[in-house]
């Protein structure tokens, strides 16, 4: 802590006990007004020298002097009729300096040093310790079709790609771009890239009905439908329609 600045105010004089000034009278400093206080030896002058005494100047005022490093707001001064209580002068310009201090209490940095664990403040990166959970939402055990626990919005308030309470992933884009890209350029041809269940999702492929696998292949265990072109009628699965028509169109599967 920095050193205050005590004296040199017009209140701040060495006086008798019949309350007349004192001049040139030597006073001793204390931390307090009992008679179990410490006095104070750790002075200097405005200048910063050394104080080994404090003397009153030719009109009995006390000079200007700093208190000891430990910031002390209040000393007491003895001239010899008793302890007088002396308040620090400089207290309205640090209270100046102190609120025009970027982060004086130092709690914005030791929050943004929290934030980085919890929530990345802007251009940080987060580091998620191996075999952790970044961050959870908990939502209501019912289906909750309205609320979302993620959502992406433009400036004029537009919804675009949204993560329901209920799980649901609704994706739209701002543009152009393609609404869903899955990159699996190390994806062997029988890893699953795409796997839809008709169970809670999991990593293994035993539940599935739909599967894109690395190699593009689609597997699926249902049959495809499709809308027919004119008049052609488009028919898919092991076996082929059994009253064909000129222009129908069969794919054959599983």
């Amino acid at each position: 802590m920095a050193r205050n600045l005590f004296g040199g105010t017009s209140a701040d004089v060495a006086e008798s006990v019949s309350g007349a000034r004192i001049p040139g009278a030597v006073g001793t400093v204390w931390d307090g007004p009992s008679e179990g206080a410490r006095q104070i030896t750790d002075l200097t002058d405005s200048s910063g020298a050394p104080v080994l005494q404090l003397v009153a100047d030719n009109r009995g005022m006390v000079p200007p002097f700093y208190g000891p490093p430990t910031g002390s707001e209040r000393l007491w001064v003895d001239f010899g009729a008793g302890r007088v209580g002396l308040l620090a002068t400089n207290t309205g310009e640090r209270l100046v300096q102190h609120q025009a201090a970027a982060d004086p209490h130092q709690d914005r940095a030791y929050t943004n040093e929290r934030l980085l664990n919890y929530v990345p403040i802007n251009g940080s990166d987060l580091n998620v310790p191996a075999g952790s959970d970044w961050a959870r939402w908990i939502v209501a055990s019912t289906a909750d079709i309205n609320g979302s626990a993620w959502k992406l919005k433009t400036a004029d308030n537009t919804d675009y790609t949204r993560l329901r309470n209920s799980g649901a992933l609704l994706i739209d884009t701002i543009g152009v771009r393609a609404a869903l890209c899955i990159g699996a350029p190390a994806y062997p041809a029988n890893q699953t890239v795409v796997n839809v269940t008709n169970s809670k999702a999991s990593t293994t492929t035993t539940a599935s009905v739909f599967r894109v696998q690395g190699d593009g292949s689609v597997i699926s265990a249902g049959t495809v439908t499709a809308t027919n072109v004119g008049s052609a009628r488009l028919f898919s699965g092991p076996n082929a329609p059994a009253v064909p028509r000129p222009g129908d169109v069969w794919v054959q599967y599983g």
